[in-house]
Protein backbone atom coordinates (compact mmCIF):
# COMPACT_ATOMS: atom_id res chain seq x y z
CA UNK A 1 0.00 0.00 0.00
CA UNK A 2 2.83 2.50 0.86
CA UNK A 3 4.60 1.82 -2.46
CA UNK A 4 1.53 2.77 -4.55
CA UNK A 5 1.01 6.36 -2.52
CA UNK A 6 4.67 6.68 -3.51
CA UNK A 7 3.74 5.53 -6.71
CA UNK A 8 1.17 8.49 -6.82
CA UNK A 9 2.93 10.96 -5.25
CA UNK A 10 6.22 10.66 -6.86
CA UNK A 11 5.32 9.40 -10.51
CA UNK A 12 1.41 10.19 -11.03
CA UNK A 13 1.22 13.51 -9.39
CA UNK A 14 3.53 15.22 -11.70
CA UNK A 15 2.60 13.56 -14.91
CA UNK A 16 -0.49 14.50 -14.34
CA UNK A 17 0.23 18.19 -13.95
CA UNK A 18 2.84 17.99 -16.70
CA UNK A 19 0.03 17.02 -18.98
CA UNK A 20 -2.07 19.57 -17.87
CA UNK A 21 0.78 22.65 -18.46
CA UNK A 22 1.02 20.70 -21.86
CA UNK A 23 -2.04 21.35 -22.55
CA UNK A 24 -2.04 25.60 -21.36
CA UNK A 25 0.92 25.96 -23.49
CA UNK A 26 -0.59 25.02 -26.54
CA UNK A 27 -3.48 26.95 -25.67
CA UNK A 28 -1.56 29.81 -24.66
CA UNK A 29 0.47 29.61 -27.95
CA UNK A 30 -2.41 29.52 -30.35
CA UNK A 31 -4.29 32.35 -28.52
CA UNK A 32 -0.74 34.26 -28.88
CA UNK A 33 -0.58 33.72 -32.70
CA UNK A 34 -4.31 34.99 -32.84
CA UNK A 35 -3.41 38.16 -30.92
CA UNK A 36 -0.18 39.01 -32.36
CA UNK A 37 -2.17 38.17 -35.87
CA UNK A 38 -4.76 40.53 -35.05
CA UNK A 39 -2.09 43.21 -33.78
CA UNK A 40 -0.10 43.10 -37.11
CA UNK A 41 -3.26 43.30 -39.67
CA UNK A 42 -4.58 46.08 -37.74
CA UNK A 43 -0.91 47.94 -37.95
CA UNK A 44 -1.28 47.08 -41.75
CA UNK A 45 -4.51 49.23 -41.61
CA UNK A 46 -2.30 52.72 -40.68
CA UNK A 47 -1.97 53.64 -44.16
CA UNK A 48 0.34 57.31 -44.70
CA UNK A 49 -2.96 59.05 -45.90
CA UNK A 50 -1.10 62.41 -46.25
CA UNK A 51 2.14 60.63 -48.05
CA UNK A 52 -0.33 58.61 -50.24
CA UNK A 53 -2.12 62.40 -51.43
CA UNK A 54 0.85 64.02 -52.17
CA UNK A 55 2.95 61.58 -54.24
CA UNK A 56 0.39 58.91 -55.13
CA UNK A 57 2.24 55.99 -53.32
CA UNK A 58 1.05 53.81 -50.49
CA UNK A 59 3.24 53.03 -47.32
CA UNK A 60 2.64 52.44 -43.87
CA UNK A 61 2.46 55.16 -41.36
CA UNK A 62 5.07 53.76 -38.58
CA UNK A 63 4.10 55.56 -35.59
CA UNK A 64 -0.14 54.71 -35.91
CA UNK A 65 1.18 51.29 -36.86
CA UNK A 66 2.59 50.89 -33.38
CA UNK A 67 -0.37 52.10 -31.78
CA UNK A 68 -3.12 50.22 -33.86
CA UNK A 69 -1.07 46.53 -33.42
CA UNK A 70 -1.05 47.46 -29.96
CA UNK A 71 -4.63 48.66 -29.16
CA UNK A 72 -5.50 45.40 -30.83
CA UNK A 73 -3.03 42.96 -29.44
CA UNK A 74 -3.92 44.01 -25.85
CA UNK A 75 -7.74 43.54 -26.61
CA UNK A 76 -7.20 40.25 -28.19
CA UNK A 77 -5.26 38.95 -25.45
CA UNK A 78 -7.67 40.00 -23.04
CA UNK A 79 -8.28 36.42 -21.73
CA UNK A 80 -4.71 36.16 -20.07
CA UNK A 81 -5.86 36.71 -16.72
CA UNK A 82 -8.48 33.73 -16.87
CA UNK A 83 -5.07 31.24 -17.80
CA UNK A 84 -2.94 33.46 -16.29
CA UNK A 85 -0.09 34.22 -18.37
CA UNK A 86 1.33 37.56 -19.46
CA UNK A 87 1.34 38.59 -23.11
CA UNK A 88 3.68 41.20 -24.51
CA UNK A 89 4.01 42.58 -27.74
CA UNK A 90 7.69 42.97 -28.50
CA UNK A 91 8.22 44.33 -31.73
CA UNK A 92 6.22 45.40 -35.03
CA UNK A 93 8.53 46.79 -37.73
CA UNK A 94 8.38 47.63 -40.79
CA UNK A 95 9.78 45.52 -43.37
CA UNK A 96 8.93 47.32 -46.22
CA UNK A 97 6.83 50.27 -46.79
CA UNK A 98 3.66 47.93 -47.03
CA UNK A 99 4.52 45.27 -45.18
CA UNK A 100 4.95 44.59 -40.97
CA UNK A 101 6.40 42.53 -39.49
CA UNK A 102 5.46 41.53 -35.35
CA UNK A 103 6.18 39.65 -32.42
CA UNK A 104 5.16 38.64 -29.38
CA UNK A 105 5.98 36.85 -26.29
CA UNK A 106 4.75 35.37 -23.22
CA UNK A 107 5.50 33.52 -20.04
CA UNK A 108 3.00 31.13 -18.13
CA UNK A 109 3.79 29.61 -14.65
CA UNK A 110 4.00 26.06 -14.51
CA UNK A 111 1.68 24.11 -12.22
CA UNK A 112 4.55 21.98 -10.95
CA UNK A 113 6.16 23.80 -8.01
CA UNK A 114 9.75 25.09 -8.32
CA UNK A 115 9.48 24.78 -12.11
CA UNK A 116 10.90 27.48 -14.58
CA UNK A 117 8.59 29.98 -15.88
CA UNK A 118 7.28 28.46 -19.55
CA UNK A 119 8.27 31.12 -22.73
CA UNK A 120 6.18 31.58 -25.99
CA UNK A 121 7.62 33.61 -29.15
CA UNK A 122 5.39 33.97 -32.31
CA UNK A 123 5.49 35.94 -35.06
CA UNK A 124 3.55 37.26 -37.88
CA UNK A 125 3.77 39.43 -41.19
CA UNK A 126 0.93 41.67 -42.33
CA UNK A 127 0.78 43.29 -46.42
CA UNK A 128 -1.45 46.88 -46.71
CA UNK A 129 -4.05 45.89 -48.92
CA UNK A 130 -5.88 48.47 -50.67
CA UNK A 131 -8.66 48.02 -53.94
CA UNK A 132 -8.23 50.13 -56.55
CA UNK A 133 -11.69 51.16 -58.44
Amino acid sequence: MAWWAAFLGFVLAPLMSLAVDITRLLFLRTDLQTSVDAGCEAAALAADTAYFNITGIHRIHGGRAVSYAAEAFYASAAESEIVQYNPSLTTVSLVSPTVVECGATAGLSPIIPFSPELRVNVSAQAKMRFIRD
